[in-house]
């Protein structure tokens, strides 16, 4: 496509370059202009209308295409991306996995809030005026699928050490 481009370019600058030269083009053309302009206008106007409706034809088609798979029931699977039949509209796969990342996150229940709380220390400590205090979660999630993905919970050693003292 590259060389393609190149070779137009260079055929381009070639004619113009012979049309600035060579008064025997320049008449040539100039005579064609004259005579045939207005039958070259109207082409060019057909064919830009044209184009403007088969482009309008195809936008149409494609959003006909998503309206009719955002209208379709979205089957529960435990696996959205294994399926054993073959479904009606084949999709491209792009198409399929945002599908069913969004039918996922559609059945996903919200986490619960998390409450933060101020650290109490046992030994009372001078802090200096421009320093907020240090908050600290006391709830942890446990593990948030997001997609297809799962993202594991984040772990704090001494959270760990407090809950094995207190067992």
């Amino acid at each position: 496509m590259l060389l393609q481009t190149l070779v137009i370019l260079l055929l381009s600058s070639w004619i113009v370059e012979e049309y600035l030269n060579n008064i025997y083009l320049q008449a040539y053309v100039n005579e064609m202009i004259q005579a045939e302009g207005s039958l070259i206008a109207i082409l060019v106007i057909v064919c830009s209308l044209g184009l403007g409706v088969g482009l309008l034809k195809v936008l149409k088609s494609t959003h006909r295409q998503i309206g009719a798979l955002v209208g379709q029931p979205q089957a529960s699977s435990p696996t959205p991306f294994a399926s054993s039949s073959k479904s009606a509209l084949d999709l491209h796969p792009m198409v399929a996995a945002l599908r069913a990342d969004m039918a996922h996150q559609a059945s996903m229940e919200p986490l619960p809030p998390l409450e933060v709380k101020e650290a109490a220390s046992p030994v009372p400590m001078q802090v200096p005026p421009n320093q907020a205090l240090v908050k600290t979660m006391t709830g942890t999630p446990s593990t948030v699928i997001t997609g297809t993905m799962p993202v594991l919970k984040r772990v704090n050693s001494d959270q760990d050490r407090n809950q094995n003292s207190q067992q």
